[in-house]
């Protein structure tokens, strides 16, 4: 076999698993990495410009939350990051750890563990932590989040009398 039947060789053995190059995944992950990072930073700044960068701009996308089901672009940007972010808090931080991500062909996930620590608009201090999980999907303009699901630990059981 001459080199350009094995290069043929090996394209068509990947397209028919549906395998990609490790340098193209790992490519796809660190774009996906430098979106939540930028998602991060939406949070901080609760900025609506940062915030169309990396959501879908779809009816079709979803962010559940210990708030509220937001449903679509409009509902996102409105309610989660105007109502909610901009409004309620002045200060916000939201720091990943254990921070996982995974690719496969144009959808993607990533999951992790997070703190938030904020500032109310009253000035209190608040302090959380949980979980978090996005789908992400390759889009025209790039990876975007698609699908937002967090969680927070459930309250600890009541002290027996």
């Amino acid at each position: 076999m001459n080199a350009r039947t094995i290069t043929v060789t090996v394209c068509v053995a990947l397209l028919l698993t549906g395998c990609r190059p490790a340098s193209t995944n790992d490519q796809d992950r660190s774009a996906v990495q430098e979106v939540l990072t930028r998602y991060l930073e939406s949070v901080k700044t609760a900025d609506l410009k940062l915030a169309t960068d990396v959501w879908w701009q779809s009816p079709d996308i979803v962010a559940v939350t210990p708030f509220g089901r937001f449903q679509g672009w409009e509902s996102v940007k409105n309610d989660l990051y105007v109502n909610f972010l901009q409004k309620a808090f002045l200060e916000r931080k939201l720091e990943p750890t254990n921070v996982v991500i995974r690719v496969n062909g144009n959808a993607a996930w990533a999951v992790f563990d997070w703190t938030f620590t904020a500032k109310l608009a009253n000035g209190q201090r608040l302090t959380s932590k949980g979980w978090e999980s996005h789908i992400y999907r390759n889009t025209d303009r790039g990876w975007r989040i698609e699908h937002l699901h967090y969680s927070v630990p459930p309250p600890p059981p009541p002290i027996a009398p």
